[in-house]
């Protein structure tokens, strides 16, 4: 059986990410399903955005929990991925719905700027069901707890819990994803790889990028900053790096739960390393999920796809159906 092919922040390769464009663009190329980032604003409107903070995609800074939805909507969330793309807004999570109200799965990343928001994820849900998307929704989160609120609520609800091991925490050297013909999509380590890193580090501290709170450096590790504290709320950082030690046994970390979880997301290079990862946790009764950490290759999807899992998660769908179609490449390695 073929898995569902899942876009993940829509058709994000072709499209701004987390954009109406990139769903309806996934929608359009046949994909089963769309994966977004929900979060929530000051004044309590639901959001689609991954960054905690706009500067990535919308090339101007706001925090997102601090920030009120008037003002996100007159940033251009598209313009950064290319001119068509220009006047593109955040989207709400009914705009969303509305796009994949009739596709297969639809797949929501709880991001809850920390726990200030005590009506979350009732919120979320009581958005989903006005939507008519219960059935074919899954929520799904690094905050464990999150999913514990989904299933008190509503246990029929479907859920993720989603994984970053502390072995996918380290990414590898460049020559080896260009060995390997696959491609590094992190804008900081962009800037500092290659043989010139020395040169472009120097560049970059002498630009003022790590002295001033505009710069692209800090605006980059607040995000990521942000986002760690958040996943891990009330954790210091060596609590934080316990919690991903013992997340190196995926599978056994989850049947710990005193709560179910219908799905386990992995890292693509989790399951790249642990093989046999995906078959484990299906003979276990869990729907596996992989999703990628950076832009994928054809060979990724190739490898993932010999691994037969129920779901791949995907920025370029168009790859991973031309693959389960059996057609040509529509990009290279």
């Amino acid at each position: 059986m073929q898995p569902l092919v899942i876009a993940h922040r829509g058709a994000s390769n072709l499209a701004p990410e987390n954009t109406l464009a990139a769903f309806r663009t996934a929608k359009a190329l046949g994909a089963d399903g769309i994966e977004m980032d929900v979060q929530m604003t000051r004044d309590k409107h639901l959001v689609i955005a991954h960054d905690f903070v706009t500067d990535r995609v919308a090339g101007v800074h706001r925090d997102i929990f601090d920030a009120d939805f008037d003002d996100l909507r007159t940033l251009d969330f598209g313009s950064w991925k290319s001119p068509e793309f220009a006047g593109e807004k955040i989207p709400t999570l009914e705009e969303v719905l509305e796009v994949g109200r009739e596709m297969e799965m639809i797949q929501i990343e709880l991001k809850p700027y920390f726990d200030r928001d005590k009506d979350f994820v009732d919120r979320v849900l009581d958005t989903v069901v006005s939507m008519g998307c219960e059935k074919n929704a899954v929520l799904t989160s690094f905050q464990y707890d999150l999913l514990r609120q989904v299933k008190e609520r509503m246990p029929e609800m479907r859920t993720a819990a989603l994984f970053l091991n502390m072995e996918s925490c380290f990414c590898p050297p460049p020559a080896l994803w260009t060995d390997l013909g696959l491609t590094n999509g992190d804008p900081l380590l962009d800037k500092l790889s290659g043989p010139q890193s020395a040169a472009a580090a120097l560049s970059l501290m002498e630009s003022g990028e790590l002295e001033e709170e505009n710069g692209f450096l800090y605006q980059y590790v607040r995000d990521r900053y942000l986002a760690l504290l958040s996943n891990f709320p009330g954790q210091d950082l060596l609590e934080i790096l316990q919690d991903y030690v013992h997340q190196i046994d995926t599978l056994g970390y989850v049947q710990q739960f005193d709560f179910p979880v219908d799905y386990i997301g992995p890292t693509y290079y989790g399951c790249f390393r642990d093989t046999s990862l995906i078959q484990r946790g299906s003979a276990a009764g869990f729907g596996m999920v992989p999703w990628p950490m950076f832009p994928e290759s054809r060979r990724d999807l190739r490898s993932l796809v010999q691994m037969q899992p129920e779901i791949i998660v995907t920025n370029k769908p168009e790859e991973l159906i031309s693959i389960l179609h059996g057609k040509n490449a529509v990009t290279s390695e």
